[in-house]
């Protein structure tokens, strides 16, 4: 009974991914830079250092998406309404992108329930856009995923539901330059999807300013 409940809520979650998408993309927001209060520039203390296993079964680093701009975000497959949100802003953003400006971005999706999250359920969860990469691990790999970017999450039991509990986490995109280093944290409700994609084209271009 339980695994049927949380097999529906997942198709139930993976539908809402794409249709957050599409509204997005179809909203027309105005273009340009997102306001200064979206941004928040890093210091050298966030490190956006991992070893963890992506949807696929295989082990990935940190090191694997150097060369690429990435674009990080911290979430769950589970996650009712924040985390479905932001990946449609970001899948709405990579698809204001040219297919050779894509080509130089890594999506990451880093699950901060990694005992729920298995390999399986994250290429579920981001079946929608076949570009993301989703990365999940032990609770400790998972732990310190979290620690280099100073996310914060915890679970909160739901005794009145088939899940159990759910998490408590903040919702931020991190941007990160080509050479592994994390540079801006972007709330992710006060950015449009075309704003998004300006601040990925100047950090492909290596003018994150």
């Amino acid at each position: 009974m339980l695994e049927n409940s949380v097999d529906a809520l997942g198709k139930i979650r993976a539908l809402a991914l794409l249709l957050a998408a599409a509204a997005l993309i179809a909203c027309g927001a105005p273009e340009g830079r997102p306001p200064g209060d979206a941004l928040v520039r890093l210091s050298d203390q966030f490190t956006a250092d991992f070893a963890l296993i992506d949807q696929n079964g295989q082990a990935r680093t940190d090191r694997d998406f150097r060369g690429k701009v990435a674009i990080v975000y911290f979430g769950f497959a589970t996650c009712p309404d924040v985390c479905p949100m932001a990946l449609g802003t970001l899948s709405a953003a990579l698809a204001e992108l040219s297919e050779r400006e894509r080509a130089q971005i890594a999506p990451l999706f880093i699950t901060v329930d990694p005992e729920r999250d298995t390999p399986a359920a994250l290429k579920d969860y981001l079946a929608f856009n076949s570009s993301f990469v989703g990365l999940t691990g032990s609770p400790e790999a998972a732990e310190k995923a979290r620690a280099s970017f100073k996310v914060y999450a915890r679970r909160q039991p739901l005794p009145q539901s088939a899940l159990g509990y759910t998490m408590d986490h903040s919702s931020l995109f991190y941007l990160v330059d080509r050479e592994g280093r994390p540079q801006l944290a972007i709330h992710d409700t006060r950015v449009t999807p075309q704003q998004l994609a300006v601040l990925l084209r100047q950090a492909i271009k290596g003018r994150l300013t």
